[in-house]
């Protein structure tokens, strides 16, 4: 995606409703406007790497036991009646396990809907889940509804396979966060990859990037935590958004 392009979609260009694979639309569907009551609202983009490492790494239930205390997390928040999230999974394709729900109606994962295996769509997500927070947060503004994005991607390798490439999640990250509207934060899990490197390569300021070198369930688990507390925040209105955030500094 190029530069206008992003920039085109932030605007609320008809691109919108063109040319959009069918993930993204997926990923930008959630809550009708005319149910939300919030005044304003967050909204919460988890992507979480279901690689075939992950298996290898034996980290899938400490995946899913840091992706549930996150839920847990934002249900006990005073501001989860004005938290929308959304949540996707990738491997060797991407999956909307669902758009922008309320907190309630968040899908938690278990053994049947988070099964790793495959390569790592990295790039590839990035971009369309960015692309889809893009439309439906669009949606909620032109109705009227103020809203901030918080987006969190956590892998655990590099991109393997992916047909965008860094440079195009650069691109499209850059726009983003220049609109001051949209937090963007990484979380990298293991020593084989500079995973601040590669968090740089995709245009996410260094202050939202976590590395959790230690890639053992605990250490997993802890970062999760570390993620909720900050969206929490970043809810709260205590994290500015763009290319300044410091979404891990405490």
């Amino acid at each position: 995606m190029s530069s206008s392009g992003s920039v085109a979609l932030l605007h609320g260009s008809p691109v919108i409703t063109g040319n959009l694979g069918a993930v993204v639309v997926a990923g930008a569907a959630g809550r009708a406007l005319e149910d939300i009551t919030a005044s304003d609202v967050t909204l919460i983009t988890l992507l979480v790497d279901r690689s075939s490492s992950i298996a290898d790494r034996r980290l899938q239930q400490a995946v899913r036991e840091g992706q549930n205390a996150l839920v847990d997390a934002f249900a006990g928040a005073k501001e989860r009646d004005s938290v929308l999230m959304a949540l996707w999974t990738f491997g060797s394709d991407s999956n909307v396990l669902h758009g922008y729900v309320p907190v309630d109606d968040a899908t938690r994962l278990d053994s049947k809907n988070y099964r790793p295996g495959g390569s790592t769509l990295l790039y590839d997500t990035w971009c369309d889940a960015l692309t889809a927070n893009v439309a439906y947060a669009q949606r909620l503004r032109d109705g009227g509804t103020p809203c901030r994005s918080v987006v969190v991607i956590v892998t655990d390798g590099e991109d393997v396979g992916s047909r965008r490439t860094a440079g195009d999640c650069a691109r499209l990250s850059a726009d983003l966060l220049a609109s001051e509207q949209f937090t963007l934060a990484f979380v990298g899990v293991g020593k084989d990859v500079d995973f601040h490197a590669v968090a740089k390569a995709m245009g996410v300021p260094d202050g939202c990037v976590l590395v959790q070198r230690d890639a053992t369930p605990s250490a997993l688990r802890a970062a999760f935590m570390m993620v909720s507390r900050s969206a929490i925040r970043a809810s709260q209105g205590k994290i500015a958004p763009g290319v300044n955030a410091g979404f891990f500094t405490p």
